[in-house]
């Protein structure tokens, strides 16, 4: 019997399957191929950005790398989710200084990689920007692959700690293809050394870009 809880409920697994059988015939391709050698920074977006993209952009600065995070549709100066906040402390990682913030072209830069959560996601972010900026799909980088990674808003302890779980591992083997690339997001030879509430997330006392 399939375990609905470890892909956010009934929903979130009718969706892992039907992204995962999408990505087994190649439809996501282009969502992992990047020129690492230009990619100055990433940026998390996902729906409300109060619960995963906070998550990952925080997890990828505390490894050394240059990140933020969006929502599509957040409301300006949020704090994070609480049950995100007390699950991503267990996983060392500090949203307690998170302020939620809208995807905006003027917010993003050259060399700027999108990353996003669900199919759903990558679609409507490349609408939104074109060919003008980079856009990947996150859990294409898991193993085994999780193109979508439902969101956790409202789902239980259990799940929080499996979509973050997806997100770390996502996370680490994308940072492997940076490093093999020598991509500029890489702030310096001591990957870790940052602390996970490091300064390039979302932060309410600093300026969001």
């Amino acid at each position: 019997m399939v375990d609905f809880e470890i892909y956010g409920g009934k929903r979130g697994y009718l969706e892992h399957i039907r992204a995962r059988l999408l990505c087994a015939l190649g439809v996501y391709g282009t969502a992992r191929a990047m020129d690492w050698s230009v990619v100055s920074r990433l940026v998390f977006v996902c729906r409300g950005n109060i619960c995963r993209s906070p998550y990952g952009g925080l997890r990828a600065s505390s490894l050394g790398v240059r990140a933020v995070s969006f929502g599509l549709d957040a409301a300006e100066g949020a704090p994070a989710n609480p049950v995100a906040s007390r699950n991503a402390l267990l996983r060392g990682v500090d949203l307690s200084a998170h302020c939620s913030a809208r995807l905006e072209t003027d917010r993003l830069s050259d060399g700027d990689l999108v990353l996003v959560f669900e199919p759903a996601q990558l679609a409507e972010v490349r609408r939104r920007l074109g060919d003008r900026t980079a856009v990947g799909l996150l859990g294409v980088w898991a193993r085994p692959r999780r193109p979508h990674i439902q969101d956790p808003y409202g789902r239980s302890d259990r799940y929080f700690q499996q979509c973050f779980a997806v997100i770390d591992a996502s996370i680490d083997a994308l940072m492997g293809d940076m490093a093999r690339a020598g991509a500029p997001a890489i702030m310096g030879e001591r990957a870790g050394a940052r602390s996970p509430s490091g300064r390039d997330g979302n932060s309410c006392d600093q300026a969001i870009g």
